[in-house]
């Protein structure tokens, strides 16, 4: 079904893969429509709860293919990046979470895809740039708003108007990856950490990822409110009866 890139589902998983390798998975139009297409399909499927995003190759995805975007004019270069935002407003917007799993080359908005992600893992060879100012370009794909909300907003300047590379270590230190694993280890990590969110219970986490969404725009009573509102949505869950019936049976043992 797709050419740009793959999509497997299994045991409550999905890995979505970039998979032009020969490009270290630069973004193209005809990616874009594949990617758009395949986060729906996992918004509507009720059989997967987590999603892992990765890369085929060297790279996890070096932003966009300048191949496809040089000499286009500035109404159909805009439509071109509309549809990535779109892909990225997507993704934030699916209630499952979703997991960047980053190795090699994340660069421009190859980066800014992986922040837009709930969770981020990096093996030890990933590495990291902010390269848009190198090719006198401003950041996209979401990562003037996502980089300072996971850095910080100074941190994220100095990134972007320097457009140095750093490494998974420098990642993980500044509070960008969630945790850095061995090459060799990336897919087995992050798919079992996609496991064990997968066989949490659904709802609150699904509510959770959405509320946190929004937590930077609300005032704390506005924030205690959508909590009140979740929480009552939650109690009436089967996942949430069954584990008070657990505790109490637990209790009455102990």
């Amino acid at each position: 079904m797709f050419k740009k890139i793959t999509l497997e589902r299994e045991d409550g998983i999905g890995v979505l893969r970039f998979n032009r390798p020969e490009v270290m998975n630069a973004f193209d139009p005809e990616m874009m429509e594949e990617l758009l297409k395949s986060i729906d399909q996992i918004r509507n499927d009720d059989h997967t709860k987590v999603l892992v995003m990765m890369g085929t190759g060297k790279a996890f995805c070096v932003g966009v293919d300048i191949t496809t975007i040089k000499g286009l004019s500035v109404e159909q270069g805009t439509e071109f990046l509309k549809r990535g935002h779109q892909v990225i407003l997507n993704l934030v917007a699916m209630e499952k979470p979703v997991i960047a799993a980053v190795h090699g080359y994340a660069f421009g908005g190859g980066w800014n895809f992986a922040l837009a992600c709930d969770l981020v893992i990096a093996s030890e060879d990933a590495k990291f740039s902010q390269a848009f100012v190198k090719i006198g370009l401003v950041s996209d794909m979401g990562g003037m708003y996502f980089l300072p909300r996971w850095v910080g907003l100074n941190k994220a300047k100095e990134l972007m108007f320097m457009g140095e590379t750093i490494d998974a270590k420098e990642a993980e230190r500044i509070g960008m990856v969630n945790r850095v694993v061995p090459k060799d280890d990336l897919e087995r990590a992050a798919k079992e950490l996609a496991r064990k969110i997968a066989l949490g219970p659904s709802k609150p986490i699904q509510l959770m990822k959405k509320i946190l969404s929004q937590s930077a725009h609300l005032d704390l009573p506005s924030l205690l409110e959508l909590e009140a509102q979740a929480q009552a949505i939650c109690s009436q869950t089967e996942d949430h009866k069954r584990s008070v019936e657990e505790f109490l049976q637990k209790r009455k043992k102990s």
